[in-house]
């Protein structure tokens, strides 16, 4: 049976850092991707297993469950903070003494980020931004320990999250109730599931109930507060504007907010805005003016937590999809 020391021998790499890579803690030492693939792919190769004796000497030792909170490293880090403040809040409001460990992942490549799942490393794994590729890997992959998915949907695993049609339709239907026929949209060049998904089901909304969005109308940049107002000072450049704009993202909002003074049009006098919210409210609430925002559920990681503490508990027990209500919270950039 291959040992700690054969798999840092093949990888040429020290039994410290083999540890720390096979224990889910690379991140957080600052090992690189490269060294981390190395020592995964050499554990696969010798079909090395932890020392389970000592494993059950730490749950006895700390008796915590590890908790790892997967997410993706893109543009969507500036997220990050925000989810595990939540998870954490969660944790006290459920009294709940979990070890939280973060995994960062690229996009479309969970497979290589997941090893330590299938090897009993945690005791249970929350994973958000999943790609439609990631969602496939992770059902087709036999896991031994409680999988959520934040914000994605699954035939398999359990799940916590938002209808994202209901949302992008809330968005056309308020553009309606407040009597716009024209809009323009600003949107992520990036496919990004969530996201996407919400615009294209606004976009069809809009369709059906007569609010014109004409192709030059639609404006993309990066996920960004830069990429907003990038997409914005083109709209700007419209010799007939749509008076009301449709951002997929509160960044891209704030940034949006931004190149429309800059280019001398007021909001909400020239121009309204509505955004899908992402980040704490208070983002955008504090501005001048405050950005309306139809926000996803803010207490997502909540139901996370619970699902994870209710299949620790019970592990026969079946994957549950929780389905939240977005929130609405308008603002000065766009009132009824």
């Amino acid at each position: 049976m291959a040992t700690l020391k054969d798999v840092a021998a093949q990888a040429g790499v020290s039994v410290t850092t083999a540890s720390l890579i096979l224990n889910g803690k690379a991140k957080e030492k600052h090992i690189s991707d490269k060294t981390i693939q190395l020592v995964l792919e050499a554990a696969e190769q010798l079909q090395y297993r932890p020392n389970h004796s000592a494993r059950q000497l730490r749950v006895k030792t700390f008796s915590r469950p590890r908790v790892c909170f997967y997410w993706p490293l893109d543009v969507r880090s500036n997220l990050l903070g925000y989810r595990l403040a939540g998870l954490q809040n969660a944790l006290v409001e459920q009294n709940l003494d979990y070890e939280l460990v973060v995994q960062n992942y690229y996009n479309n490549h969970i497979e290589d980020f997941i090893a330590p799942l299938t090897k009993g490393y945690y005791d249970a794994a929350i994973i958000g931004g999943a790609s439609p590729h990631d969602v496939e890997t992770l059902e087709t992959t036999d896991f031994s320990v409680p999988i959520v998915l934040l914000n994605r949907e699954s035939r398999k695993l359990a799940s916590v999250g938002v209808n994202n049609s209901h949302v992008g339709l809330q968005a056309a239907v308020l553009m309606q109730k407040k009597g716009y026929n024209r809009c323009a949209v600003v949107k992520a060049s990036a496919h990004y599931t969530g996201s996407s998904a919400r615009t294209q089901s606004f976009l069809f909304t809009c369709q059906q109930l007569g609010i014109e969005i004409r192709r030059e109308w639609i404006f993309s940049g990066p996920a960004t507060i830069a990429g907003g107002a990038q997409a914005t000072e083109e709209f700007c450049t419209l010799p007939d504007r749509p008076s009301v704009i449709y951002y997929e993202t509160d960044c891209m909002a704030q940034g949006g907010a931004y190149a429309l003074h800059k280019m001398g049009l007021s909001v909400p006098k020239d121009v309204e805005i509505l955004a899908i919210g992402q980040q704490v409210p208070e983002t955008m609430q504090y501005l001048i003016p405050s950005i309306s925002c139809i926000y996803l559920p803010p207490n997502s990681v909540k139901y996370c937590i619970t699902l994870v503490a209710r299949m620790l508990e019970n592990p026969s027990a079946e994957p549950a999809h929780i389905e939240l209500e977005p929130l609405v919270q308008l603002r000065s950039s766009f009132s009824l």
